[in-house]
């Protein structure tokens, strides 16, 4: 089957991981946002500005855990020694090809630090709205056993497609 004949359809459903456990009570998890850091380029010869990315360089990232009530695993999350999470998705795509649903596994590993917990609301019949937000230090993301995207702040890691930008520059810096 040819991926260009594969049309994103939905998540099918997903887990959350912590040390091996599954982490009841999620509504839903906002990924991080991937926006290289960037510096203006002006002046003499360029008509405007231009955003230069530093190469392999992450601007913060976060990461929103949505809870449907107050637990003990969102205020484990506060923990200052931080959280390894594993997110685990099985999604759909329609084969162009064959008019059939596919589905495809996508994992998603992080290594966070802990940035605030919302307890959120009480109310009578309803969810408490609690969040955790996290500060995300490395990322890897691999789409049907492939990986796609490593991001190690830490360790001068930042492959994209099997190409780590920061090779040369861990070399010219003696590492």
């Amino acid at each position: 089957m040819a991926e260009n004949a594969l049309t994103p359809d939905k998540t099918i459903n997903y887990r959350v991981y912590k040390d091996g456990n599954n982490q009841l009570g999620i509504a839903t998890v906002d990924l991080p946002d991937l926006s290289y850091m960037t510096d203006t380029i002006s002046g003499a010869g360029i008509a405007g500005e231009i955003d230069s990315a530093v190469t392999g360089h992450i601007q913060s990232m976060s990461l929103t855990i949505n809870w449907r009530s107050v637990t003990p695993q969102a205020l484990e999350l506060l923990s200052i020694k931080g959280a390894d999470l594993i997110f685990r998705g099985s999604q759909q795509f329609l084969d162009n090809a064959t008019n059939s649903l596919v589905a495809k596994g996508v994992k998603v590993t992080v290594k966070t630090l802990p940035k605030t917990v919302g307890l959120g609301s009480l109310e009578v019949g309803a969810s408490s709205g609690t969040t955790s937000e996290l500060e995300v230090t490395y990322l890897k993301i691999e789409i049907d056993d492939q990986e796609t995207v490593e991001i190690d702040k830490l360790n001068f890691i930042c492959k994209i497609n099997g190409t780590d930008l920061l090779t040369d520059v861990r070399t010219q810096l003696g590492m």
